[in-house]
């Protein structure tokens, strides 16, 4: 950014010139003497001399609002650079939901490390929705999810199937479920604990939302009450105290019922999904690379 301009701003915050010059490491005739070519330049007086320091004239406030606006995106800049060096040397930036963790991105993630234990690592949780929107806006450079149907063709991105997985329902320990034999009619007669849900913000990745909708139909969410929360460990929480019916991949069943949690017998087995690996299209750095390929030989083993 133009050092006049960040001389400027300094002047602007502090008031005054020579707290500026002390802020900038510069002496006072070189801030006043690049302050007087600025306005000079601009054929306009930025400031007003008075008593109580340097005031902002209509001149000064206009350049002071775009100034300050070119300042916060040069420095997402710097930002942004920053990051991608991090990357380039084998910074982690990888999200996941909240169900594979455990069952072996953390263990994949732990060799990783082993093998590289300077790297900068970053993991983001959420569910498919969210952790998509962080991967177009390379915030991520790949995420473990469910695939997502009627994707916006906007969204640069490939996806590696890993294995398939079917939903169950868990309750509390203590659920007027438990031993029986449970029809989607009787799951409807209670609250409906939504893990990681779809937040309205993220619609913008989804071309064609009917199944989306329809999901929600067959579950009646829209007619039943329904808890929502973005954390696993809130939500198993949540259902040992309520009657509500959580929907989960049965692939977690051993560890919710550690928590103390327990599975409804079905009627009938819930649709299959598949669940694998986005990531971008674009070029994929080595250390990335190569986690993916651990998640995949530790997800084989779930198939």
């Amino acid at each position: 950014m133009d050092k006049s301009l960040q001389q400027f701003l300094l002047v602007a915050r502090c008031k005054s010139i020579s707290a500026a010059a002390r802020m900038a490491g510069l002496s006072q005739p070189t801030v006043t003497s690049n302050l007087k070519k600025l306005e000079e330049n601009l054929d306009v007086e930025l400031f007003e001399r008075t008593s109580k320091g340097m005031i902002l004239t209509e001149y000064g406030r206009i350049l002071y609002r775009h100034s300050n606006a070119m300042q916060h995106e040069y420095n997402l800049m710097v930002q942004s650079i920053g990051e991608r060096k991090k990357y380039q040397e084998g910074k982690i930036k990888i999200g996941t939901g909240d169900a594979w963790w455990p069952l072996f991105v953390k263990q994949a993630l732990d060799e990783h490390l082993t093998l590289s234990p300077l790297a900068s690592t970053h993991v983001e949780f959420g569910n498919h929705l969210c952790l998509m929107d962080s991967l177009i806006n390379e915030e991520i450079e790949f995420f473990i999810g469910h695939e997502i149907v009627g994707l916006s063709e906007k969204c640069d991105v490939t996806f590696i199937p890993l294995f398939q997985t079917t939903d169950a329902y868990f309750v509390s320990p203590d659920h007027p479920l438990l031993g029986k034999t449970v029809t989607n009619d009787m799951l409807h007669e209670y609250p409906a604990l939504s893990v990681t849900y779809d937040a309205k913000k993220f619609s913008h990745i989804v071309d064609n939302p009917t199944p989306k909708q329809h999901e929600r139909d067959r579950q009646q969410l829209d007619e039943r009450a329904t808890y929502e929360l973005d954390s696993l460990l809130a939500s198993i929480d949540a259902l040992k105290s309520s009657v509500a019916i959580m929907s989960y991949t049965k692939a977690l069943q051993t560890y919710l019922e550690s928590f103390g949690l327990r599975c409804l017998t079905m009627e009938k087995a819930p649709n299959a999904g598949t669940v694998g690996i986005y990531h971008h299209r674009r070029e994929t750095s080595e250390s990335h690379l190569v986690l993916m390929e651990k998640i995949t030989q530790l997800a084989a083993k779930l198939s």
